[in-house]
């Protein structure tokens, strides 16, 4: 979830029963979709030498990756009661073959749709329980912050669980963190098996797989509390969690990001501390000797193909321009000394410097979108969030290589360039890349959550040799998933799994 989704929520109560839900009620089944393609895409010139991304999402198993994407917005009875909308993948193309949506009013899923329960704030994917299927594990605040998993079959999603006995962060010095929190899954003690963290500063932060299908993990253990930002921050939030292997060990490191947030202070010059945690058998433990940039979120890939994964991140204050990425390279020892930073006035960068403190980077993702066996970048700066100046909202891309980023190949996508797209309708708040039809070439996926004049939207840029494609674009919206107009749907607001 954001720093924008997370601002959304009002308040929470901390006392609420755990319900569990009845194993022999179903999930509401995934339906024909409704999807509209503009246009078609280069066809591919050479054979992909990298391969397919391993850790894609596959509800119903069918090998063909999908996508799940946390909307914070209304459903009937729940203002803010949010949703989660499922795109199963095809063979062929980049449109979904089948559509699923999926509230907490469904008699599978646990709870009742309700104001301000904000089911699929922040949503993640990996296979908990091991039976060959990925399942989706949902954050809710529908009477506390808990998890809800619903486990993948043959038929997509179709059973769902709270998993019982999550503890919420114990941050002495984050403000509302019951209010913010968030999901990460990752194999963070290297046993072969996926986990999930929820909850900061917990003795039972960190969920050990394998799930049982009543949603019990193996074992609990502690997430140490993140270091306070500064000797003078009295309070501050936490807006993002990543997972990856920063140093081949096997074992993924949590990524954490914070801000001292203020109305009066800039995005940019807001302070944003990044803190680092390394996997191993023992759990996470807190790695303070390693000096991270401020940034306000990242995304962990082999940018430079070189065995270990790399820490991309949208930095903040101090010299960061405002359109700037920066890599933190893997080694190891984990992320090092050696890094990189790209921005528009690194050649081969198309665009010029904005020049409001408003066009920053809010969204990372990285996968091989042109084949080459190199993870390549996106990032996107949307403008979606409360004191937000109005502006041009655009997704770069740019392509890894033996070096890393260099600039060579670089992209740039602007929202109301697309067929359908809103100005000021939040192009860029998420991006993901996931290889959507199996050629080996990851998609851009773009969510554009819209708001009071837009209804929102979700984007898939096929990949191509030459990076993602406006050609062929398929334009996923709330009536490719539900019918009912009356609902306001914040598609990706709550993030994309996939």
């Amino acid at each position: 979830m954001g720093a924008a989704g997370a601002g959304l929520v009002a308040s929470a109560v901390l006392a609420g029963a755990v319900i569990a839900a009845d194993p022999e009620t179903g999930l509401a089944a995934p339906h024909a979709c409704r999807t509209s393609v503009h246009g078609s895409a280069p066809a591919s010139q050479r054979p992909a030498t990298g391969p397919a991304a391993a850790s894609a999402a596959d509800f119903d198993g069918d090998g063909h990756p999908d996508l799940a994407f946390g909307s914070q917005g209304d459903v009937a009875g729940g203002a803010g009661g949010g949703s989660i909308q499922v795109a199963y993948g095809a063979e062929g193309g980049t449109g979904p073959a089948r559509c699923q949506h999926l509230t907490q009013d469904d008699p599978g899923i646990p709870g009742k749709n309700r104001d301000e329960s904000f089911f699929g704030s922040d949503v993640v994917a990996r296979d908990f329980d091991e039976d060959g299927y990925t399942d989706l594990a949902a954050a809710v605040f529908d009477g506390r912050p808990s998890v809800i998993v619903m486990w993948g079959s043959a038929d997509g999603l179709s059973r769902a669980v709270r998993v019982p006995g999550t503890d919420t962060s114990h941050v002495s010095w984050d403000d509302d963190p019951i209010l913010d929190e968030q999901l990460a899954a990752g194999d963070f003690d290297g046993d072969g098996h996926a986990d999930l963290v929820f909850g900061l500063g917990s003795d039972k932060g960190l969920l050990e797989g394998p799930f049982e299908r009543d949603g019990t993990p193996a074992r609990t253990a502690a997430v140490p509390a993140p270091s306070r930002p500064a000797g003078d921050v009295d309070g501050a939030s936490y807006g993002d969690l990543v997972a990856g292997d920063l140093d081949g060990d096997g074992a993924d490191e949590l990524v954490t990001f914070h801000y001292d947030w203020s109305p009066d202070a800039s995005w940019s010059r807001t302070r944003r501390p990044v803190g680092l945690y390394r996997g191993g058998p023992d759990g996470l433990t807190r790695a303070d000797g390693v000096d991270l940039p401020d940034a306000a979120t990242g995304a962990v890939g082999d940018v430079d193909g070189d065995g270990y994964g790399d820490l991309v991140l949208s930095p903040r204050g101090g010299d960061a321009s405002r359109s700037s990425v920066t890599v933190v390279y893997g080694s190891e020892s984990g992320p090092g000394k050696r890094r990189t930073t790209i921005d528009r006035d690194t050649p081969g960068v198309p665009g010029e410097e904005p020049q409001d403190e408003d066009a920053v980077f809010v969204s990372l993702d990285t996968g091989d979108v042109n084949g080459d066996g190199y993870a390549d970048v996106v990032a996107g700066a949307s403008r979606w969030g409360p004191y937000v100046e109005p502006g041009p909202e655009q997704v770069l891309f740019l392509a890894g290589g033996p070096e890393g980023p260099t600039g060579e190949g670089a992209r740039v996508f602007e929202g109301g360039d697309l067929s359908g797209s809103h100005e000021r309708a939040g192009f860029g708040a998420e991006v993901a890349l996931s290889d959507l039809d199996g050629d080996h070439r990851a998609e851009l996926v773009v969510a554009e959550p819209g708001g009071d004049t837009a209804d929102g939207s979700v984007w898939l840029l096929p990949g191509t040799d030459d990076g993602p494609s406006a050609g062929g674009v398929t334009r996923l919206s709330g009536d490719t998933f539900e019918d009912d107009e009356s609902l306001d749907l914040l598609m990706g607001g709550g993030g994309i799994a996939r």
